[in-house]
């Protein structure tokens, strides 16, 4: 396990961010929620769409599993920000490039803050954070020795197989879903392609709260959740991995 965390990287390996709540309601929140949400974002440019979700009956959602926690809205805050709120569920991402995790924790409280102003709010079931990485592989090499795994089927041991894993691991409170598709295909903006790896770290709080407790708890949470994702991104790393991301300690 990696002793010391870096910084920073000088390869930014990060496509995608998004930390989530989900909460009990006697009555779906999505009616409330952007009303409330736009008194909490005065002065910023924000712009609301609806998604596909929404147009599926309530019924239908409350009764499939899979659906629960769908997003039914997405508002953009100041082109940098990404509000995505359901009936039971609501997230806060950030847009690429990262604005960094002290800024995106501030931006997180002040959207989960607005709970306490929603009636039918009771208590928080569940929070998460979810890290995506897309880590470039150059040249022949096997890209899974990036990683600290050593996976045989058949006494087969893979290297430059196509994988696709998904896998959970519990450390309490903290449950992490961990997804590896390697090889994979990114596109960046100025339309090159890259092949390389994609991680997905998904790190969930196995508790519930009373609302008021998680809110006057939520900057210790977002801290203590945030550590844990990162020390189990850096510890899946294999020296050679973390190496070539060019870490940087400060």
């Amino acid at each position: 396990m990696i002793t010391k965390l870096p910084t920073k990287l000088g390869k930014e390996p990060l496509i995608d961010v998004v930390c989530g709540v989900s909460f009990d309601s006697d009555t779906p929140a999505e009616a409330l929620l952007p009303g409330l949400l736009l008194q909490k974002l005065v002065g910023k440019q924000t712009k609301f769409e609806t998604l596909p979700m929404a147009q599926l009956p309530q019924i239908v959602r409350d009764n499939d599993p899979n659906l629960k926690n769908a997003p039914l809205m997405r508002i953009v805050v100041d082109e940098q920000f990404t509000v995505l709120i359901g009936s039971k569920w609501m997230g806060v991402g950030c847009q690429m490039p990262y604005a960094g995790w002290s800024v995106f924790s501030e931006m997180i409280q002040t959207v989960f803050k607005v709970l306490k102003d929603v009636p039918s709010v009771n208590g928080v079931d569940q929070h998460s954070l979810k890290y995506v990485d897309f880590i470039e592989i150059q040249g022949d090499t096997d890209p899974l020795s990036r990683f600290n795994l050593n996976i045989e089927i058949a006494s087969r041991k893979l290297s430059n197989q196509t994988t696709h894993l998904r896998t959970e691991i519990v450390e309490l409170p903290f449950l992490h879903a961990v997804t590896i598709m390697s090889p994979t295909t990114a596109t960046q903006p100025d339309g090159v392609t890259m092949d390389g790896v994609l991680v997905d770290v998904d790190t969930l709080r196995i508790e519930s709260f009373a609302l008021d407790d998680f809110l006057t708890k939520l900057p210790a949470l977002l801290e203590a959740i945030h550590t844990s994702n990162k020390t189990f991104f850096f510890d899946l790393l294999s020296n050679t991995g973390l190496q070539e991301l060019e870490p940087i300690y400060e």
